[in-house]
């Protein structure tokens, strides 16, 4: 008898560019058109989007309301036991970031105070629009209170997200 394996979402790939193309398309630019989606900003942000009930404390912390959160979101295997390797795991974020650069789905610019900036380019929106199902549509509303932070520096974000991993 042959197993089945077992797939873990949080790590499927497609699931996870999935995220980042909906994090890159609605957090890149502010309203202004000012860019702001640095890498750090990215692998911040990509690690909030894909943990609702950790962004829900990280929102608490910031004084920002917080998500309405279904009880599916809430007991999963990533909400009992955190994995915060995403947090840290540059390497893994430069991958996907490689990989949506070969689809010609991303952009980037560069200052020479922050460093790059990343975009969608015109095929990488289209992708991200074709994005369906409920959990991108959840996805979508957990970016939404994520861009509360878009103006915040990296160092600023991740003091957020620190102090919620020291509280446990």
């Amino acid at each position: 008898m042959n197993k089945l394996p077992y797939v873990q979402p949080e790590r499927e790939v497609f699931y996870c560019l999935g995220i980042l193309l909906l994090v890159i398309s609605a957090l890149a630019e502010t309203k202004k058109g000012k860019k702001v989606l640095t890498i750090d900003k990215l692998q911040s942000f990509y690690f909030l989007a894909s943990r609702p009930d950790f962004l829900n404390s990280v929102l608490v912390l910031a004084g920002k309301t917080s998500l309405a959160i279904d009880e599916v979101d809430y007991y999963t295997v990533e909400t009992i036991s955190l994995n915060i390797d995403e947090l840290f795991d540059r390497q893994r974020i430069l991958q996907m970031i490689k990989i949506l650069s070969s689809k010609d789905y991303m952009d980037a610019g560069y200052s020479k105070t922050d460093g790059y900036f990343f975009n969608l380019t015109y095929e990488g929106h289209i992708a991200a629009s074709k994005l369906e199902g409920s959990y991108f549509e959840k996805v979508r509303g957990f970016i939404e209170r994520i861009s509360a932070f878009q103006s915040y520096s990296p160092n600023k974000i991740n003091g957020y997200i620190k102090s919620v991993l020291v509280r446990g």
